[in-house]
């Protein structure tokens, strides 16, 4: 009946957890995964592929499976981590079977398949949910080998340990915990293990493991040497750890939620100190411990890596492996005391399954839903109708770009402009600008929030907003006048594989007006799939050659292939020219960066320059 009622509670999960992965719009994170890695499955960060913590490993290469063979989707990239929950509920459930008593082993059940903002990710295309997989799987093979001598145990949780450090590298640490308490418990057993079949086995296996962790803690330095360990703080465990856990957990860090897993912590602690007290070191054998020592372990690792090696504190999903644990060290402690009313200590896991019946949806993800934009946004951009044979201009806050570039992806050729973005340095702590003139000033629409825009707010009228993420869509009241200034047609006849092929540069040594707009009118093709090239422009300080504005199209996140494109119809603003030539002459610069210098053409080609009247 146990069983029965387990799997069907496990089921009902794996559909809610179907249906997210197939409706729940793709986040910022996601689609960077895709166009990074996922795209041309260009994973592997020792090869060229780009250094970011984004980049899960095992997910990458999975979901560029996935995709060359189902297409590009929200459900084929995420199908992977999805497919990852079924071994999940099968460790949850082995796990569940190890506890004696029946009110700790549902607690246990509930607490593993029920948080609904831990469960989420594996309708998620990131790694995270196929990595929880993973290291439960690693702490049930490894709680096999305290009741007796198991080369297949010792074997799978080996593989289950390599696998969950590649689906997120931010488990290693704990990782290596676990093979500290691998080692202490062969040892205690070396007259078993140490026999001719075992020694060939467990050699094999640990040398698999050994060169595959120095490539995973080679990359993990790689990472940090080159900034891509940017998640995070290093304002304490409790502020940033503690404190961004609970807000994934139930989007709320108020005081009272602090205080309630304040009080769990303190239950706990009174239950292993009298627990020690009677077992002292036996608890190193006794498996009733092994999820209390991994979570004080792992919070003396954390510790250690901030203070020695300054390693961020790590925050909200990239520490939620200290969940389970925590939930782990709860159920099996309250399991091993022999008081009737002990099973009291699990009422706080109660508010698991109630939470999930309250927040059950299927239109966000919590750590991401500040960065959603709803397609009827889109659609009133791309039904816009300009003065202007190039598409309507849009612009808006940083993190906006891969949600909007997702959109146009998903179009068949479109001619659509990409979101032009400015970054939220640009204001002070009152969001008042520090620059001259906003930066989003002359577009045609600007999708942001209204405290974003003060400078500009009487030029645009809210037109939309999104409740979700509290951001608006407002359209300019008045048609911004142009003027062309200048038109080229410099393009080569043929295939080239040049890295940089310029097409426009202009020097001024003045201006008297203070914005242009750059329309681009080309024809590109190109046999390599995706093609990796980027329509770049640059505003460069003649003098000293600094870059003062950057914008530009990347060619791969706004079409699948080059083969048989429809021209390439783009269009951007830049303004603050006339500040900028004070200081000096200024130079325009356009050109396509073929970034893995792949055989392309340009053909049927103009580049036209506006100035802007308003």
């Amino acid at each position: 009946m146990n069983k029965t009622l387990y799997i069907i509670l496990a089921f009902v999960v794996f559909v809610y957890l179907t249906l997210r992965a197939i409706y729940v719009p793709l986040v910022h994170d996601e689609i960077a995964t895709f166009f990074y890695y996922i795209q041309q499955l260009d994973w592997n960060p020792l090869a060229g592929a780009n250094p970011d913590a984004n980049n899960h490993i095992l997910n990458s290469i999975l979901a560029g499976i996935s995709h060359k063979f189902f297409g590009y989707s929200a459900f084929s990239i995420r199908l992977p981590n999805l497919l990852s929950f079924i071994p999940y509920a099968f460790f949850v459930f082995k796990i569940g079977q190890k506890l004696t008593r029946k009110s700790s082993r549902w607690a246990f059940y509930i607490g593993m398949l029920f948080p609904i903002y831990f469960i989420q990710f594996f309708a998620l295309s990131r790694g995270y949910g196929m990595s929880m997989a993973f290291l439960i799987g690693a702490i049930y093979y490894i709680l096999n080998l305290y009741d007796k001598k198991s080369l297949t145990s010792l074997s799978l949780a080996i593989v289950c340990m390599l696998l969950g450090v590649y689906a997120n590298m931010s488990v290693l640490p704990l990782v290596m915990i676990l093979v500290v308490v691998i080692i202490v418990l062969v040892l205690r057993k070396k007259q078993e293990y140490f026999n001719p079949l075992s020694l060939t086995v467990s050699t094999f296996f640990s040398s698999v493991f050994v060169v595959l962790m120095y490539y995973a803690i080679k990359i993990s330095f790689k990472m940090k040497e080159e900034g891509s360990l940017y998640y995070g703080e290093l304002d304490g465990f409790w502020e940033i750890t503690i404190k961004s856990e609970l807000l994934m957990l139930f989007e709320n860090s108020a005081f009272i939620t602090q205080l309630i897993l304040a009080i769990v912590l303190v239950l706990l602690l009174v239950i292993y100190v009298f627990k020690l007290s009677k077992d002292k070191l036996h608890s190193i054998f006794n498996p009733n411990y092994l999820f209390f020592y991994l979570l004080i372990g792992i919070m003396i690792g954390i510790e250690l890596m901030a203070k020695i090696l300054e390693i961020n504190y790590p925050e909200d999903r990239v520490g939620m492996y200290l969940y389970p644990l925590l939930l782990g060290t709860l159920c099996f402690g309250v399991d091993s005391m022999k008081l009737k009313w002990s099973s009291l200590f699990l009422i706080p896991v109660l508010i698991i399954p109630i939470h999930f019946i309250v927040s059950i949806n299927f239109d966000k993800t919590s750590q991401w839903k500040s960065g959603y934009i709803p397609t009827r946004f889109f659609e009133a951009i791309k039904n816009h109708k300009t003065e202007t044979k190039y598409p309507t201009t849009v612009s808006g806050d940083a993190q906006r770009i891969f949600i909007y570039t997702n959109k146009i992806y998903l179009e068949e050729n479109t001619k659509e402009n990409n979101i032009q973005l400015w970054e939220k340095t640009i204001y002070d702590s009152n969001f008042n600008l520090n620059v001259l003139n906003h930066p989003g000033k002359y577009a045609d629409y600007l999708v942001t929030n209204s405290k974003y825009i003060k400078s500009i707010s009487s030029l645009y009228d809210s037109i939309d907003g999104a409740k979700l993420t509290g951001f608006g869509l407002f359209k300019r009241n008045k048609i911004v006048k142009k003027q062309l200034l200048s038109k080229t047609n410099k393009f080569k006849d043929g295939e080239v594989s040049d890295e940089y092929f310029e097409f426009y540069h202009q020097t001024f040594d003045s201006l008297n007006y203070d914005a242009v707009m750059l329309g681009f009118n080309l024809k590109i093709q190109s046999l390599s799939h995706p093609f990796k090239g980027r329509i770049a422009v640059e505003i460069r300080d003649k003098k000293t050659g600094d870059k003062l504005e950057y914008q530009y199209f990347q060619l791969n996140w706004m079409y699948p292939k080059m083969e048989k494109v429809n021209p390439i119809i783009k269009s951007m603003y830049f303004n603050n020219l006339k500040h900028y030539s004070n200081n000096g002459p200024i130079e325009i610069v356009a050109y396509l960066w073929n970034i893995d210098k792949k055989p392309f053409s340009i053909y049927k080609g103009e580049m036209e320059v506006y100035k802007v009247l308003d």
